[in-house]
Parts: structure tokens; sequence; C-alpha cells
């Protein structure tokens, strides 16, 4: 299996001790990349180069045509400890304007989180730890998540003056519900992996040891289904999602029908 790191082009790294040079790993598993945190020293907390890496690590694995789904996780015990709040200030060159994880994930067009992993590759996130803050708000945007039995879930923006962010006051009623959201929001709660696979955070928990394999095995198993036939199917299902409409939904699956029936008939030998 080979590995690679996924260094950031943008941005001065801190130290090699920080690891900040490479601060992604990336690995082509068969038909599947596994994208994971490697930032032990902080506890794989998000650096503005740290996101950047894990964005181009995406957009990598989405442009090979050898790749079929993508594991996100993370090295260690911990899958991210949210946003690194002990980085060195970095600063736009252009605006000279203070760059921080948000400016790369909650913009527009390709610096919106929610669009990026939309528009991706089936991506299941493994969660291999306690994801604190944003390292638990960026895995709702992701297809499926799962869940090793040490990990946790923290949400603990109010309690330190802060807010939710990554899309999360969308995306976390439209897992657990509305109600349950705000209260795991208001009590600034951390829920663990038992707790999250019971409300629908997770969809399965395995055990520590087991976690990666059955995520890359899960990976694998999407990985072999025809490729366009997902794609539209993934896009069908978010553009469903809240639709209300009943002639919205069904001309949303009709679209995507006559899409794959044009590809198919493309691809059909002459």
């Amino acid at each position: 299996m080979p590995v690679e790191r996924v260094p950031s082009d943008r941005a001065e790294p801190k130290s090699t001790d920080d690891r900040a040079e490479s601060p992604v790993r990336y690995e082509h598993n068969g038909k599947v990349a596994v994208i994971s945190y490697d930032r032990l020293a902080r506890r794989n907390a998000w650096s503005v180069d740290c996101v950047q890496a894990t964005i181009e690590a995406i957009q990598r694995a989405n442009v090979d045509p050898g790749v079929g789904a993508i594991v996100l996780t993370g090295e260690g015990s911990t899958f991210c400890a949210g946003a690194d709040l002990k980085e060195e200030p970095k600063y736009d060159a252009a605006t000279g304007r203070r760059l921080t994880p948000g400016t790369f994930t909650m913009g527009r067009g390709d610096r919106n989180w929610i669009t990026l992993l939309a528009l991706s590759k089936p991506i299941i996130a493994a969660v291999n730890g306690a994801a604190v803050g944003i390292g638990a708000t960026q895995i709702l945007a992701a297809d499926i998540r799962i869940a090793a039995e040490s990990a946790s879930f923290s949400f603990p923006f109010l309690r330190l003056g802060a807010m939710p962010e990554c899309g999360s006051s969308a995306l976390l009623p439209r897992l657990v519900g509305a109600g349950r959201a705000l209260d795991i929001i208001l009590r600034s709660a951390t829920v663990s992996a038992q707790e999250a696979l019971r409300i629908g955070l997770v969809t399965a928990v395995h055990p520590d040891a087991e976690l990666r394999t059955a995520a890359v095995a899960l990976a694998e198993q999407i990985a072999s289904l025809p490729s366009m036939q997902v794609k539209l199917t993934k896009r069908m299902f978010i553009e469903n999602a809240e639709a209300a409409d009943a002639d919205s939904i069904m001309r949303t699956e009709s679209n995507a029908f006559v899409e794959l029936l044009r590809e198919l008939k493309q691809e059909k030998p002459l």
C-alpha cells in the first residue's frame, strides 16, 4: 500500500516537530483512497496547512479514475481535536487577512466544505477517537460515518463563547433531528460512540483495532459498484433530502435517470 504525504504549498510550516510539512497521509488501497490526519503532536487539530492538504487530497482522489471511494480518518488515538488555536497566524498574501480553517471551508465555490464533499466520490468518515468542535462538525457532510468504540463527538462551541460551524446548523438536525441537535448544541454536549449510534450520528461502531479495516472494506464495497450509478444516486439523495414538493422530487430522479441513460448510450460500442 503506497503511502504519501500531502503537503500544503500555500502556507509556511511551523516546525518539523509539529509535522506541519506533511499534515495528511494519502494511501491508495486498491480502489480506495485513505486520507488520514497525521499531526500527532497537535492531536490532529485542523491547522490552515492541514485543512488545505485535506482538501487537496480529496480533490486528488476525485480526479483519479482508479479511486472509487474515500476513507477519512486520523492517525493515533484522536480523530481531530478541532481547530488548532495555538497555530502561528498566517495571512493571505493578496488581502492581508488572517487565514483560518474556516477560510477554506465556510466560503463559496471551491472554499465550501459541504459542496466539496457533496460533489465528491463517496466519503466514509472513520472516527478513531475524539472528534472535537470542527473535528465533529466536519464529518457531518460525509456520506457515511462510522466510529471506534473509544470515539466521542464534542460540540463545546457555546461553552467556549463560539458558535457551531461547517454547516452543522443544517446537517446535524438532518442526521439526528432538530430537537436532539439543539439539545446537543445548547448543552455543549459530548456524545459517546454508542450514543452516536443510537441517535443516528454514526451507522456502525467497531472495536478500535478493527475500525480502519472495516472502513476500507465498506469503501471497497461501494467502489465495486458502477461509478456513474453511484454518483447519480448520491446526487439524488442529497438534492431530495429536504425536498417537500413531490413534483420536484420526481423531476430530480427523472433527470438523473435521463443522464444515466445518456451516459450508457455513449458507452455502448457501435
